[in-house]
């Protein structure tokens, strides 16, 4: 007996009424996925992404590029100051890996906030290719109750989480041995040594920075936060095709010594040929996503590969004194780690899920074997449907794999140099 929403299918029958009990059970119910998927899109009208805001998000965005353009452009006119040898004092912060790293922490958030921005205001067509995709074929499958309460435990966890880290970067940056009056200057030139001298810091200077370096902050976990709830509704929607499959399958096993002839044959086939065509939709949904989502990927992984080398190697060469600044450096490298790779795990579940009715359909019996279930194993077999990072990487199980090998190889290639 399979259990999906509020319905068992074993009290179903595979008989002609089917579709018409479906739809009378199905029709009035829709998935909560989209819906709440544009509320947190709606959110982000506050922190500068206007796509579902008004004229007044509109100039809070245009302000916000304007901030994280201004830090980027000051970032990068220090390193290269560096590079040419103009700048004089490079400790404190103010170091190559320092300026190299503010300019890549801005670069990011500059993109993330672009491509986040570009990814919400297409989101309103792709939802339309979504909907279709969930409503179009003449199959009704139950809704995802749990949709809902799972993507907003998700962005509680993630929002939670990312206040915490960077509460702990402040502290860390400045101690508990500090007057109040002092806090913000010591906090501007501890975190930002790399774009600001102690003689170039003025109230005016340090507020902005200030508000920029926050905003930085939530794109870079906004845009881990998009590819994991993306990821989890189309995955939602592959699990509810596979059930659907699971329990086909069963009735084709219980119905295995019954011939089919006229009505029931063509009602058996007709099925089975919904059921393919609906996999057709979904994987023509997922590339379709694929397309939007690809820049906001690659960034994604970019940015967490190069964030995750940099720290192990600071770790690796730096003790960090106080324990404030060590339960900041733990904590901080395991929430980059947990979030990277469940980026990874989100977005491989879609590939995963896309060839897990594979082995159902090899359990099916031979006497109700059909055309129709041969072009569906074929579909499932040599289609391969995953998101990618822009079409050069395909996010799947083995790239954890491959990437942690890749930053082993790099850390020791770091440290023989640095020896």
């Amino acid at each position: 007996m399979i259990l999906l929403g509020n319905v068992k299918f074993s009290d179903l029958e595979l008989d002609s009424s089917l579709e018409e009990k479906l739809n009378n059970i199905y029709a009035q119910k829709s998935d909560e996925f989209l819906p709440t998927l544009v509320y947190i899109f709606t959110l982000a009208r506050w922190f500068g992404i206007p796509s579902y805001g008004g004229k007044f998000a509109l100039c809070g965005a245009i302000v916000t590029f304007a901030l994280v353009a201004s830090l980027e452009a000051g970032a990068i006119w220090k390193l290269v100051r560096l590079l040419a040898g103009i700048a004089t004092n490079v400790t404190d912060g103010r170091g190559f890996v320092a300026r190299l790293s503010g300019t890549i922490f801005y670069g990011n958030a500059l993109l993330s906030f672009l491509l986040s921005w570009k990814l919400i205001t297409s989101w309103k067509k792709v939802s339309i290719h979504w909907s279709r995709a969930e409503t179009s074929g003449g199959l009704y499958f139950p809704p995802d109750d749990n949709i809902r309460k799972r993507v907003i435990c998700v962005t509680w966890f993630v929002a939670v989480c990312a206040c915490v880290e960077h509460m702990m970067s402040m502290m860390s940056a400045t101690g508990f041995d500090i007057p109040p009056g002092e806090y913000f200057h010591r906090y501007i030139l501890s975190s930002h040594g790399f774009l600001l001298q102690p003689h170039e810091y003025t109230v005016w200077v340090a507020v902005p920075v200030f508000i920029t370096s926050k905003l930085a902050t939530i794109f870079w976990n906004f845009q881990d936060l998009i590819i994991i709830l993306i990821s989890m509704g189309l995955t939602s929607r592959y699990h509810r095709l596979n059930l659907y499959v699971n329990y086909l399958v069963k009735l084709e096993k219980r119905d295995a010594g019954i011939k089919k002839f006229g009505t029931e044959l063509y009602i058996q086939m007709q099925t089975w040929r919904r059921l393919r065509e609906a996999y057709v939709r979904q994987a023509s949904l997922v590339r379709v996503v694929d397309k939007k989502l690809g820049t906001l990927v690659l960034l994604s992984n970019l940015n967490n590969f190069y964030f995750i080398c940099l720290q192990l190697f600071l770790g690796l060469n730096k003790t960090q004194s106080g324990l404030v600044n060590r339960m900041y450096y733990f904590y901080s490298m395991a929430w980059l780690l947990f979030r990277a790779c469940n980026v990874v795990l989100a977005a491989a579940e879609v590939n995963d899920h896309s060839r897990r009715a594979l082995p159902l359909l090899y359990g099916c019996p031979r006497s109700s074997y059909n055309i129709e279930i041969k072009r569906l194993k074929h579909q499932l077999t040599y289609d391969s449907v995953a998101l990618s990072g822009m079409g050069l990487f395909k996010l799947h199980r083995q790239l954890l794999l491959e990437v942690a090998a890749a930053i082993l190889k790099y850390e020791l290639v770091m440290l023989q140099y640095d020896g």
